[in-house]
């Protein structure tokens, strides 16, 4: 998103003082239509011509010198809420359309409340079927704007489900698509939109619905399906009231097929194209004209510069990075599901929360406001959500899309990737220049499941946390969690809650620290210090902290195995067998350890309505779990806490020139690039403090490098390995998913800039200060770049 000029934001300060106070009552619709009926100046060049068709007023709008094409002819659909406006008030638009080589026809169309609904629509389908007669071979397209945009994308639905002609394309201006006022910017903006109050714009609705039902596709084109339409270019400011109608209708129609351009302006009014002298008009004419004349059906594979694969935590951050210090680069979000949020929208099990604090699980733009530094799963699920709202990244995402393989064309410096689309899997093609992957770490289909001898006799009900069955109902029930990690410390006190008794059962213990659930400090911050201050503050000492602890607990493995022990002792008393069952064997930080928000695992234990239980399986049975001790643990839920499947890149085959590449051979470079990958970034966060802590370094870090090379006119980089630096284990961790995969991971080297530290401010200096240009990272220009 480009900024906005110093004239885009006067016309719009200007219609927030002299506009919006006269729309302060939409329900008189006289005022409603003198505000929006005084013509404002039209470039100068065109002809317009009065004339009827299919018995509706209009004109015509031709370039007074004979640039406009007439085999090209654009049905422009003007707005005004329904109620207002016509032909002569938006010469400001179609004049300057019809000077970009359009030949225009803007139809008066009936308004409402004299002709509520579906007089318009009417109207307009009958003018494009008169069009179509009376130039048959000609390119045929439309365009609208606000209610116009509403009318223009009900002709596309109207035309395709009566198997009539459609349009080559259509473009849509601050297009108003859902009558029901359900977008999120709806709420999001309502202190922003210098022209409309959210409780006013209602008032238009029913002066034109009449009380006919708004979600039906001819009222709310966005309720329609998009299956079959015509490429659309999408425009809208992005402190609109209705700027996600339009990101709503890219995502649905991008997911049907359909090609989209959206952009979103900065700082822009409703239909800002209206005021015709602001670069940001010109702009969006310009491109809408051009996108109109020639635009067809996907028939080459979509370019972008930058395509993410993810959208959870790591891509939607990612993306506000790259749209903040890379605002030149175009970029898309591929996510496979059909919601955003990842491993924090995937995982729905009880008392699902973080196990890092949310002020350095939290990204470095956007504070936590949330007094629970160990936040609960619905509440970092809105946070992601609320991120990708306020930086209107859902206008990049591409829901149900997932990648499949990708190849590099060492001749285009492109990438070509495959992706299937929807739930019936329809390939397609785009074509980035780089990759990014922010896959996470794990295998979202699969969890790793042993299977347990006699498991098929079980009569009672098997789980898997990552696929938690909404109908399980565990109330009065005897349950049994198979596990020590984080995932079972978490179910045991929050299915304790409603369970008859909870059983946590491990092979062997883990680290278990209790911590407090609000840091204090961090509370009393940001009671007195401005909120961006407070959180840079907490962030850092939380930081701090972690490399300080993780460091004495490896330095002194022996004193802090006992300290560790005896804090637990400590919650449990002097009766609990802790050297049994919390004890481990490794040494601290060999693994992560697992934190309990307020004690809440060790109060559970303490009131008896949990207990631990530390040895083998031997088979499952009929009424429980028999163990080898020959202890038999009775259950009629039995919860598989057995941990995940490890995997890199989100299970993407990559090839160069058509050959295979194996990551497993390769060198990681500062921790996000491999060895010999030509523009490939991988988000790993690291294993011994927050996620997010490397995850914002790395899209810094890349923001960071496309501007190095676009100074230095360079479209590839490749890490490049020499022969001295030697390979060593990817992570540095005894933990089972982690050893599980230890074959297929890719390599760390024993020297910078090959070296995984694991130490956030290292990182930080490296990847905010040291050298891009390294003598380690080779740039060039493809051939065809």
């Amino acid at each position: 998103m480009n900024k906005a000029s110093w004239q885009a934001k006067l016309a719009a300060h200007v219609v927030r003082r002299r506009v919006k106070p006269r729309l302060a009552n939409m329900r008189d619709i006289a005022s409603v239509r003198a505000a929006f009926g005084t013509p404002l100046p039209a470039p100068k060049g065109a002809v317009y011509t009065s004339a009827e068709v299919a018995g509706v007023s209009g004109e015509w709008v031709q370039a007074r010198t004979g640039v406009s094409d007439n085999e090209t002819i654009l049905l422009y659909l003007h707005g005004g809420g329904f109620v207002g406006c016509s032909a002569r008030t938006h010469r400001p638009i179609t004049a300057a359309f019809a000077l970009q080589g359009l030949s225009v026809f803007v139809p008066n169309y009936r308004l409402a409340p004299e002709h509520a609904f579906p007089a318009a629509p009417q109207d307009v389908l009958a003018v494009y079927r008169a069009l179509r007669a009376q130039a048959p071979h000609a390119r045929i397209t439309v365009a609208g704007d606000s209610a116009g945009g509403n009318l223009a994308l009900g002709l596309l639905l109207t035309l395709r489900d009566a198997g009539e002609p459609l349009p080559q394309a259509a473009a849509l201006f601050s297009a108003a698509l859902d009558m029901t006022g359900a977008s999120p910017s709806f709420t999001l903006n309502a202190k922003h939109d210098a022209m409309f109050d959210p409780e006013q714009l209602p008032h238009l609705t029913e002066a034109y619905l009449a009380g006919a039902d708004p979600v039906q596709p001819l009222a709310s084109p966005l309720m329609g399906d998009m299956n079959g339409l015509p490429p659309m270019l999408l425009h809208v400011g992005e402190s609109e009231l209705l700027r996600d109608d339009s990101i709503r209708l890219a995502q649905k129609a991008r997911e049907a097929g359909v090609a989209v351009t959206l952009q979103v302006f900065d700082a822009v009014a409703h239909v800002w194209q209206l005021v015709h002298q602001l670069p940001e008009s010109r702009r969006s004419v310009r491109d809408a004209a051009q996108f109109l004349l020639t635009a067809e059906p996907h028939d080459q594979p979509e370019a972008v510069d930058v395509l993410i694969i993810g959208a959870g935590l790591s891509g939607v951050g990612a993306a506000v990075h790259l749209q903040r210090d890379a605002p030149n680069k175009s970029f898309a979000l591929l996510e496979a599901r059909e919601a955003i949020g990842g491993t924090w929208d995937l995982f729905r099990y009880p008392g699902i929360r973080s196990d890092s604090d949310m002020y350095t699980l939290g990204y470095e733009f956007k504070p936590w406001r949330a007094a629970k530094a160990i936040a609960d799963g619905a509440s970092i699920r809105e946070y992601i959500r609320d991120t990708a709202l306020e930086h209107g990244i859902g206008a990049h995402i591409r829901m149900q899309h997932r990648m499949v393989s990708a190849d590099w064309s060492e001749a285009e410096g492109r990438w070509t990737v495959d992706i299937e689309r929807g739930p019936q899997r329809q390939r397609f093609q785009m074509k980035p220049r780089f990759l990014m992957f922010c896959t996470g770490y794990y295998n979202y289909e699969q969890g790793h499941r042993p299977h347990f001898s006699g498991e098929e006799d079980f009569h009672g009900r098997l789980v898997h946390p990552q696929f938690w069955p909404k109908d399980l109902d565990y109330t009065g029930k005897r349950v049994v969690v198979i596990g020590s990690g984080a995932t079972a410390v978490t179910l045991v006190p929050e299915m304790a809650h409603k369970a008859a008794h909870v059983t946590m059962l491990q092979r062997s213990p883990s680290y278990v620290v209790a911590r407090p659930a609000v840091d204090a400090v961090a509370e009393s911050l940001k009671r007195w210090l401005p909120e961006g201050l407070a959180y840079r503050l907490i962030r850092g000492k939380n930081v701090l902290v972690g490399i300080y602890l993780f460091h004495l607990l490896r330095k002194y493995p022996h004193q802090a195995k006992s300290r560790l022990v005896k804090m637990v002792k400590e919650e449990l008393g002097s009766d609990f067998d802790v050297a049994k069952h919390f004890t481990p064997s490794y040494k601290p930080w060999d693994q992560r350890l697992c934190l309990v928000p307020d004690g809440d695992l060790f109060k559970t234990l303490r009131e008896g309505r949990a207990s631990v239980v530390t040895d083998h399986i031997d088979r499952f049975t009929p009424e429980g779990i028999s163990l080898r001790s020959g202890e038999v643990l009775p259950a009629d839920v039995i919860v598989t806490a057995t941990g995940l499947q490890l995997n890199l890149l989100g299970d993407v085959r990559l090839s160069l020139g058509g050959v295979p590449v194996d990551t497993s051979d390769m060198l990681v470079y500062k921790g996000m690039m491999f060895s010999g990958l030509p523009n490939v970034v991988n988000t790993f966060g690291y294993t011994n403090a927050s996620w997010t802590l490397k995850a914002d370094l790395t899209a810094s870090y890349f923001c960071r490098l496309l501007r190095h090379m676009d100074r230095h006119e360079k479209t590839v980089f490749t890490p490049t390995r020499d022969n001295k630096t030697q390979p060593e284990p990817f992570l540095d961790f005894t933990s089972g998913y982690v050893q599980r995969a230890a074959a297929w991971l890719p390599k760390q080297g024993d020297r910078k800039p090959w070296r995984l530290y694991q130490n956030y401010v290292l990182d930080l200096l490296t990847l905010r200060f040291g050298q891009v240009d390294d003598g380690v990272m080779a740039f060039n220009k493809a051939p065809k770049g």
